[in-house]
């Protein structure tokens, strides 16, 4: 198993070999020394002179490290989350979990193909070991004593009342972990059953690294994996246990594009249905509008016909015609045009399928010698000449995002002499 002491020397550069994450990992360790270093001289006074020194040491390795290789980085935090009597447990907990949700936004904001796939992995990796010391698996007992508890379990039948509250701290502790990714909940679903959907579908905004540990995480917790026994099983939301959406009724798409795009927008509807936090900005929906829109029920039944139109339209048309790839690129914009918020990151399952769907414009428009482009992360002002129409959304970032395209909602293409201009939303500086 790979430990802190591991992947911090190379990620910091300190084996000697080129480290493109070194100064960005040694600024937020700094961040995690800073903080833990005031809140132990806060609670000087009060901490026994053991605990006090096994802390500073503490402080010393991690401030160590970024300079030269230390070896006990990872046994030190170990015995400070491990003791209930250290004043560095809680503020430690929440420094290491802050740091995983920054190495991810890090590792993604440029795109995944301007790193080295080897760095990336190890930044991963760090990843998930702080989210091992942050949550960590339930210790394995002897086999007696598991039969024990298990004898007793039985005999305890929980109530109802009991689950729902179980599952409603889960669901809290979810959102609060990870806010960057999910923002404020809104109202908690009042069942059992809602807020086990709830749980799930809030996986799917996850980076898939963190999802995959929830579900585990939930399956630990609740005694099976989704949807066995402890609630109702799942609907069909389009991951691993979970069985298949269903397309529009009665269609038979000839056109293997054309099928490739229903199988992406069905998963995605099926999970609008699930999520309240779904947006969107069609233009011919949205006309004039500045700001992302709620999919409500009426909303969401519109978007779906209108989606199943250009569907139609797009499987009636000759293959590489200048057509077909106008209409394309509309179901496309389609896909594009509504989306979670915050919006989708790289790696989750949302940003999974407007990957493919946007795989197969690109493609389709590269073959017939046209060229089409992704806008996400340009300066806005430098996409905005020549390269858009429309009524651009909006919508409030902090400093570091304002001014930039945050999502391509249409793809500006060029073929043949054919061609249409993008549409984005674009970010703003929070005031």
């Amino acid at each position: 198993m790979r430990t802190l002491d591991d992947l911090l020397e190379p990620l910091l550069g300190l084996d000697g070999r080129p480290a493109p994450f070194a100064g960005p990992l040694r600024d937020r360790l700094r961040d995690v020394v800073t903080r833990l270093d005031t809140h132990l001289d806060q609670r000087a006074a009060q901490t026994p002179t053991d605990l006090y020194l096994r802390g500073q040491d503490l402080i010393g390795r991690l401030r160590t490290v970024c300079r030269v290789p230390a070896r006990g980085v990872h046994q030190a935090v170990l015995t400070e989350l491990g003791d209930a009597a250290s004043p560095l447990r809680v503020p430690l907990w929440g420094a290491l979990g802050d740091l995983a949700g920054q190495l991810l936004i890090m590792l993604h904001r440029d795109g995944p193909r301007q790193r080295q796939e080897e760095d990336s992995h190890l930044v991963l990796g760090l990843v998930g070991v702080l989210l091992g010391l942050t949550h960590p698996a339930p210790r394995q007992e002897p086999a007696a004593a598991v039969e024990a508890v298990a004898e007793v379990e039985k005999a305890e039948e929980r109530e109802p009342d009991d689950l729902t509250v179980r599952l409603r701290d889960e669901f809290d502790r979810l959102y609060q972990d990870s806010v960057v990714y999910l923002g404020e909940p809104g109202e908690a679903p009042d069942t059992a059953e809602g807020l086990w959907i709830g749980l799930h579908v809030a996986c799917l905004r996850l980076p898939e690294a963190i999802a995959r540990f929830q579900r585990e995480h939930f399956a630990r917790t609740f005694g099976g994996g989704p949807g066995e026994a402890i609630v109702p099983a799942l609907p069909a939301i389009g991951f691993p246990g979970l069985g298949d959406a269903k397309g529009p009724d009665g269609d038979r798409w000839r056109s293997e594009r054309t099928e490739r795009m229903c199988d992406i927008l069905t998963e995605m509807f099926a999970v609008a249905e699930l999520d309240p936090g779904v947006y969107h900005g069609l233009d011919e929906m949205a006309r004039d509008a500045q700001a992302p829109i709620r999919l409500d029920v009426k909303t969401r039944r519109q978007y779906r016909e209108r989606a199943w139109t250009r569907l139609r339209e797009l499987d009636e048309l000759r293959a590489g015609s200048d057509l077909e790839i106008r209409y394309l690129a509309w179901v496309d914009e389609v896909v594009s045009s509504f989306f979670p918020l915050p919006l989708p990151v790289p790696d989750s399952w949302w940003a999974e399928r407007y990957r493919r769907s946007r795989t197969l414009v690109l493609d389709a428009v590269r073959a017939a010698g046209g060229k089409a482009d992704v806008l996400d992360g340009r300066p806005y002002d430098r996409a905005l000449r020549g390269r858009l129409s429309g009524t651009q959304m909006i919508l409030p970032v902090e400093e570091a995002d304002a001014d930039r395209v945050l999502w391509t909602l249409r793809l500006p293409w060029e073929f043949g002499g054919s061609g249409e201009p993008g549409r984005v939303v674009h970010g703003v500086r929070r005031r």
